[in-house]
């Protein structure tokens, strides 16, 4: 057996067991050393590492450079809670953040982590953020739950086929809006839903303006882009951090600012 096939059967073991297995991490101290909850089935296998500190380096480095004391968050697509409870953390008890999660088993942990750090100002739904409100088809991923995804989007080719269906309510960010402060910033990961996520939020781009993250599709590329445009934002690649580099060709994350 060579070196990748043993690499994938180990991964493969290491997946399985992984399954219903949840582990308390702390964030880096610049986080104030939080405390969160996570599954390395639900967040991924870089999970079982103990260190925080470069568990995903762009969302750190976004967190740090575009988050803002006392500002409103939005984060749809929470999973485990890294980007929410940094970002938590920068407001502070003056801003506030959101995060949007329809798999239940990842908002149990999320409420757990908000628990546990009970003077930040977080808020958890457990529902998903789509064009309409309404109900959805809701896939949980056979493999890691970061692939979950709902039924009409691109989804992602790591889901190593669909484990359960479900059902859950959506709501889109223009209704959300009318109930809610604007957003400063607003943090998109739906495994290719997320031209769904926009075609649901033009009041959101045009009255608040937030500086949005967002994870694109390869087939989503065009349409972001050009809605993006026509609200007169920037995008920025995202990956590129702390330099300014425009995303002028597809990238898998991007930065948008509004201008």
């Amino acid at each position: 057996m060579n070196k990748n096939n043993v690499s994938k059967v180990f991964r493969s073991v290491l997946e399985k067991i992984s399954r219903g297995i949840v582990l308390k991490r702390n964030l880096s101290l610049e986080f104030g050393g939080r405390s969160l909850f996570v599954s390395p089935e639900g967040g991924g296998l870089r999970y079982w590492r103990r260190d925080m500190a470069h568990t995903d380096p762009m969302l750190l480095q976004v967190v740090r450079q575009m988050i803002a004391p006392g500002d409103v968050v939005w984060d749809i697509g929470g999973n485990v809670g890294l980007f929410a409870f940094c970002a938590a953390h920068k407001v502070g008890a003056a801003g506030q953040v959101v995060v949007f999660e329809p798999d239940l088993s990842l908002a149990a942990l999320l409420r757990r982590s908000a628990d546990a750090n009970p003077d930040l100002n977080i808020d958890i739904l457990a529902l998903a953020v789509s064009a309409q409100s309404g109900l959805a088809t809701f896939n949980i991923a056979r493999r890691a739950r970061a692939t979950n995804h709902l039924e009409q989007s691109l989804g992602s080719s790591q889901t190593g086929g669909i484990r359960q269906k479900i059902t859950v309510p959506t709501l889109s960010l223009n209704d959300f809006l009318a109930w809610q402060p604007k957003p400063n910033f607003v943090k998109i990961d739906v495994e290719g839903a997320e031209h769904l996520v926009f075609r649901g939020m033009e009041t959101v781009l045009r009255d608040a303006r937030p500086v949005i993250l967002c994870e694109v599709h390869d087939q989503n590329w065009t349409e972001i882009k050009q809605i993006l445009a026509a609200n007169n934002y920037e995008l920025l690649d995202a990956e590129r951090l702390p330099q300014r580099h425009p995303a002028s060709q597809p990238c898998f994350n991007i930065l948008a600012l509004p201008q």
